[in-house]
């Protein structure tokens, strides 16, 4: 067990390494954590389409809804479609959107010793409607709300389809996990708090492509798909009020949150059948990540007093990856379907870093995974 108070002497090492803390962080609840609360919602919407043309056609769609502990909504949307030619429409959209705080974000509260690199420290998560997030300034979560606006078109020529849309979507008091704060005047038997708060706004703008093409022959058929993402998230305001805005969200936070929107990915898909036999092959393309570890905490004395040289010993680089997939499927009979595949057939990998990561291990979470292959074998019986 090791807490704020354990010596350093007495840390778990390996090849003169301090091992990494985990779960065991976790104490467990306690009675004090004890939370007894629910919610019940009530909506209703209306959606409607026009034609007004062969060519011309408008819909639009409103949704009003009510949270018992939360309050009220009121969202729509507008979209059209015009049909340029017969292979050709463009299409456009406007909606707002909103997310309503969970319980748990509102409610949820927990102490557990928590480790910033190396260090541990006696933490706690306060509930959004304590005194205690009222004292730093913290108000009552409100929803997440949601400009959306898209534009593309729809192509049809033949054996090839093609989808092309750009979009924009802004997001006002997004709800993030703050980072730790100075509990020490407090007297609650803890080091620091953290809190929910609707911290930050954001953009993001993007484009989605969509290719397929497919012919049919006499006994088999052969499908080609690409498909991709181009996206760019940014960061329009942190709303930390009086509080230190890198304490608050401060840039290894910004940088997790930016790295949920990863910048582009690209699937390209054969796909095979002949008779009973279907076969699939896809290649995956990630895009690079870029994340903050923990030594952005660190003491700049390790770093020549420079800020610049700890920024550039904290930054993570996860280069682009492509992985691999592939099926096989055989219907044996009408009843049995036989199947074997690989996921990530060739056991890539995001690129390794080092202790500082989140984790403590060799890499954060991206979206690629971190599970390497996976090969599998499986059998379908259909019964009539």
């Amino acid at each position: 067990m090791v807490d704020s108070k354990t010596p350093v002497s007495d840390y778990s090492t390996y090849n003169g390494q301090i091992v990494p803390g985990g779960s065991q962080g976790f104490p467990g609840y306690s009675p004090e954590n004890e939370v007894d609360r629910n919610r019940s919602n009530f909506s209703i919407y209306v959606d409607t389409e026009i034609d007004f043309s062969k060519k011309f056609m408008m819909g639009a769609a409103a949704r009003f809804e009510y949270y018992s502990d939360f309050g009220s909504t009121l969202n729509y949307k507008l979209a059209a479609r015009y049909r340029l030619s017969k292979k050709l429409n463009v299409r456009s959209s406007f909606s707002t959107g909103f997310r309503a705080p969970s319980l748990v974000q509102v409610y949820y509260n927990l102490t557990f010793t928590n480790f910033i690199g190396d260090n541990p420290s006696e933490s706690l998560l306060v509930a959004n409607n304590s005194p205690i997030a009222r004292r730093f300034g913290i108000e009552n979560l409100k929803e997440e709300k949601a400009r959306n606006f898209s534009f593309g078109f729809v192509a049809k020529m033949g054996a090839f389809n093609a989808t092309l849309d750009a979009y924009y979507v802004a997001v006002k008091d997004r709800i993030i996990l703050s980072g730790n704060f100075d509990a020490s005047d407090l007297d609650i038997g803890v080091d620091n708090v953290q809190f929910f708060a609707n911290g930050v706004d954001t953009k993001t703008t993007g484009v989605d492509l969509v290719l397929n093409w497919n012919k049919k022959m006499e006994h088999s058929e052969l499908t080609l798909n690409l498909s991709g993402n181009i996206n760019y998230m940014s960061i329009t305001e942190i709303k930390n009020k009086n509080l230190d805005e890198e304490t608050f969200f401060g840039e290894r936070d910004r940088q997790f949150l930016l790295a949920s929107a990863p910048k582009n990915k690209f699937n390209f898909g054969v796909h095979y059948q002949y008779k009973k036999l279907k076969t699939s092959l896809n290649f995956t393309r990630f895009s690079s990540v870029q994340l903050i570890d923990w030594q952005i905490t660190e003491d700049l004395s390790r770093f020549n007093n420079s800020e610049m040289e700890r920024l550039e010993a904290a930054t993570d680089f996860y280069a682009p990856k492509i992985t691999t997939d592939l099926h096989f499927s055989y219907q044996l009979n009408p009843t049995i379907n036989l199947q074997i595949g690989a996921n990530n057939l060739l056991n890539i990998y995001p690129t390794k870093q080092y202790s500082y990561t989140d984790s403590g291990g060799l890499w954060d979470a991206t979206q690629m995974g971190t599970n390497g292959s996976f090969y599998y074998t499986k059998l379908n019986i259909k019964l009539q």
